[in-house]
């Protein structure tokens, strides 16, 4: 069954290995996280959660149990360089 990965930050679902998987950290492609953490979700894990209207309340009790040093992302868009 595929996987489908989406980001903590805006919940898109544009997620793609940064640096061809060599950090082992991710890339999103709708708000420009970089980082570690991702959601992984099953096909079927998301069309339930998003049917019943839960994934938004999903997504934000699984950033409540990672730490807070590994929920802040290397990058956002908006930083300066």
């Amino acid at each position: 069954m595929k996987r489908i990965l989406i980001c903590p930050v805006c919940k898109s679902k544009e997620i793609e290995l940064d640096t061809g998987g060599y950090t082992g950290k991710y890339y999103c492609k709708n708000c420009g996280y970089i980082g570690s953490f991702i959601i992984e979700l099953t096909e079927g894990e998301y069309e339930d959660l998003l049917k019943a209207g839960e994934l938004e309340r999903y997504i934000e009790e699984k950033v409540k149990e990672i730490p807070e040093e590994e929920k802040r992302p290397e990058k956002y868009p908006h930083e300066n360089p």
